[in-house]
């Protein structure tokens, strides 16, 4: 469980620059500062924190609702799914760096797949915005939070394995805390940082971390996948001769009760 936190968590700090292209808009909106009603730089904070709070409270509901599913799927296969739900988390997770780094576009069509939900969610966000106030930034990252992004389903994935609602907000929770460093950048280190995640350079590495990464998830997954069934294969070969022992145990028992009725008779 504690490694599904961590890949969590690093899935979401090694992607963050493909954050920065979805929701930097938003942060970018947030940190504007409105010239008739001039904002101290407490109330900038304040509403990064209640927006980055909004967006990962929907995460942790996604990730609840996630381990849930994977809570029924896996009742009777646990051993079974497990590592395919890390394996397919490790794979989306190298179909994302090679998007990031524009090699290929395979994942575009999972981010489109989500986009039916999302023309229901995103009309109930556009009154959040301007998000002046705390309440409001907190409203606009929790409808923001639903927007398709292969980056949370790789994370989704790796919160189906906890086959558990809490395990999957819990994963979900680290998977947003990694963003955290990117979307929470203000002033000049956030405009440093829009830069570099624009930078191909930048972009192409930080693919290629996320490759490694994901084909070090693939390859946790196929061992413990072959470690479940070696111990499944001892224990059945073991089982029989546990069993047969036990049988000769109680046979031996049983001759010797009737032994000693036969002295009494």
């Amino acid at each position: 469980m504690e490694f599904s936190y961590l890949a969590a968590f690093m899935i979401g700090l090694l992607g963050s620059t493909h954050c920065l292209g979805m929701c930097g808009g938003i942060v970018s909106a947030l940190n504007l500062e409105d010239r008739q009603k001039p904002r101290s730089a407490t109330s900038i904070l304040q509403s990064n924190l209640s927006y980055n709070a909004g967006r990962i409270t929907s995460y942790a509901i996604a990730g609840a609702i996630a381990g849930l599913l994977g809570a029924l799927v896996s009742q009777s296969a646990l051993g079974v799914i497990a590592p395919i739900g890390r394996l397919l988390a490790g794979i989306i997770m190298i179909l994302l760096g090679l998007y990031l780094s524009g090699w290929t576009r395979l994942l575009a069509p999972l981010e489109k797949a989500g986009y039916h939900l999302w023309k229901r969610i995103e009309p109930h966000g556009r009154r959040f915005i301007p998000a002046r106030t705390a309440p409001q930034a907190f409203g606009l990252g929790l409808v923001w939070g639903w927007l398709p992004c292969g980056l949370v389903y790789s994370a989704l994935a790796m919160a189906a394995v906890s086959a558990s609602p809490a395990g999957g907000a819990l994963t979900m929770l680290a998977f947003g805390a990694g963003t955290l460093p990117m979307l929470m950048a203000m002033g000049g280190a956030a405009k440093l940082l829009y830069r570099l995640a624009r930078n191909p350079i930048a972009r192409r590495a930080t693919g290629a971390a996320m490759m490694l990464f994901g084909a070090y998830i693939c390859f946790v997954a196929l061992t413990s996948g072959s470690h479940h069934e070696h111990m499944n294969s001892n224990h059945t070969a073991i089982s029989p001769a546990i069993q047969l022992d036990t049988s000769k145990m109680d046979l031996s028992r049983f001759r010797a009760f009737f032994a000693q009725t036969e002295l009494y008779v």
